[in-house]
C-alpha cells in the first residue's frame, strides 16, 4: 500500500510542477478518432486538474458532446532517454464548473496564469474540472501502475479557505525565507521572489517572472503542518 501511495504522490507532483499538458478528447469532426491538443492546466488543492478554454476550442466541442479525456504530461528533460522519463495520463470526465464557483477557481488559476485573465474579455472563456477516473503513472523502466482515484485524489485540508493568508504573510513576513529556497532547491539566482498558491504537497512561487513549485516532504493537512514544512525548508536552504 505504501508504494501505490508513494507512486501515486510521483505522479501528482509531476502535474503539479507542470503548467501545460496534451488534452485529448473524442473528435466530433471525425469520428471514432482522438483529437490531441496542447492545454494549459492548473491543479485543486485535491488535485483535480482545472482548465480554462473557449466555447469555440475545437476540444472544448468535443467534451460538451462527451466528456471523457485524457491529459497526458510529461516529465521535461532536454536530453536523454525520453522512455526513462515520467509521464502520467489521468483519465476523467470534464464538466464545466457552475457560476457559485468561478470565483474560487479562478483566484487560483489566474495567480497561476496572470496572462490568461485578458481573456475574460472575450465572454466565452469558462473553467472545466476534470474528475480523476484512473491514472496511469509511468516512472521509468519497471516503475508502471495504474492509480486509482481514492489513491490520487487527497483530502481538503484544514487550511484550505485560509490560504491566501498562508501566501500573504509568507510573501509580507517571510520572503528572505523563499529566495534562500530558489537558491538552494531550484539552484536559481532569487529574483522577484513571491509565493504565488499553495497545496497540501507543496507551493508555487514565482521567480523572476517564473512559476515553479517546491515539494513538501509529506503531505500537510494543517496550518501547523504548513508551518513546520516552511521552517523546515528554509532552515536546511540555508544550510
Amino acid at each position: 500500500m505504501e508504494e501505490r501511495a508513494d507512486l501515486a504522490a510521483k505522479a501528482r507532483a509531476l502535474l503539479r510542477k507542470s503548467d501545460a499538458g496534451v488534452l485529448s478528447t473524442h473528435s466530433r469532426e471525425m469520428t471514432g478518432f482522438p483529437f490531441g491538443s496542447l492545454a494549459p492546466f492548473a491543479m485543486t488543492i485535491e488535485a483535480r486538474p482545472l482548465i480554462y478554454v473557449s466555447q469555440l476550442a475545437e476540444h472544448t466541442r468535443n467534451l460538451t458532446a462527451d466528456p471523457r479525456c485524457c491529459l497526458t504530461v510529461v516529465e521535461a528533460a532536454a536530453t536523454g532517454d525520453r522512455q526513462a522519463l515520467g509521464r502520467a495520463s489521468l483519465l476523467g470526465e470534464a464538466h464545466a464548473l457552475p457560476d457559485a464557483e468561478r470565483a474560487a477557481v479562478a483566484e487560483r488559476y489566474f495567480a497561476l496564469f496572470p496572462e490568461q485573465r485578458a481573456y475574460e474579455d472575450f465572454h466565452d472563456f469558462g473553467f472545466w474540472r476534470i474528475e480523476p477516473v484512473r491514472v496511469r503513472w509511468i516512472g521509468g523502466f519497471g516503475e508502471i501502475r495504474w492509480i486509482e482515484p481514492n489513491e490520487w485524489l487527497l483530502p481538503t485540508p484544514e487550511w484550505a479557505k485560509g490560504e491566501n493568508g498562508i501566501v500573504t504573510h509568507m510573501n509580507d513576513d517571510h520572503a528572505d525565507a523563499m529566495e534562500s529556497m530558489v537558491g538552494a532547491i531550484l539552484r536559481e539566482e532569487p529574483r522577484d521572489v513571491s509565493m504565488v498558491r499553495c497545496d497540501p504537497e507543496g507551493f508555487h512561487l514565482r521567480n523572476a517572472g517564473t512559476v515553479r513549485w517546491i515539494p513538501f516532504a509529506k503531505p500537510c493537512l494543517t496550518a501547523q503542518d504548513v508551518r513546520m514544512e516552511m521552517v523546515r525548508l528554509t532552515r536546511e536552504s540555508r544550510a
